[in-house]
């Protein structure tokens, strides 16, 4: 009778537990992503209620809805727009993305992807378990959206 490694079995354990700590980290940041877009105020008690309470979609329409139900005063527009903030939120979205390559444009496999990128973050001296998460949110990220990569999407 053969047996297994009960490292390998441990370690098969402790990634699937990550990956499962990072979609749900990912949940998390596409329902504060979500919130942001429909411009709520989540620094406030009525967006802060409005954030732990909602439990409908999370398209923009329905949450600005919901949210100028809640504070009827929300969609005023600012009384001057500062082009300070919108140039200081480009140049921050630009950031988040120039690292990443959209799943429609990619043409190097997710998980060869993933494993590039989980290695090139031990060889940086990153803990494996960020680097482990890093190559999660890859295969996800894949597998989400409009079009899924047809390489990580299964039938099976």
């Amino acid at each position: 009778m053969a047996t297994q490694d009960p490292g390998s079995i441990k370690e098969l354990r402790e990634a699937a537990d990550r990956g499962k700590q990072a979609s749900q980290e990912l949940t998390a940041m596409k329902r504060e992503m979500a919130f942001m877009k429909a411009g709520v105020d989540t620094d406030t008690k009525a967006g802060q209620l409005l954030y732990k309470a909602y439990d409908g979609d999370l398209e923009t329409e329905a949450i600005k809805a919901e949210w100028l139900e809640l504070v009827p005063g929300a969609a005023a527009p600012p009384s001057e727009p500062d082009i300070a903030d919108d140039t200081r939120a480009s140049q921050q979205r630009k950031d988040l993305t120039s690292d990443t390559v959209s799943p429609e444009n990619q043409t190097e496999s997710p998980y060869d992807a993933g494993h590039r990128e989980f290695q090139q973050m031990i060889a940086d001296g990153r803990p494996k378990d960020e680097s482990a998460a890093r190559f999660v949110h890859t295969v996800l990220e894949a597998a989400s959206g409009a079009n899924p990569d047809p390489r990580v999407i299964s039938d099976r």
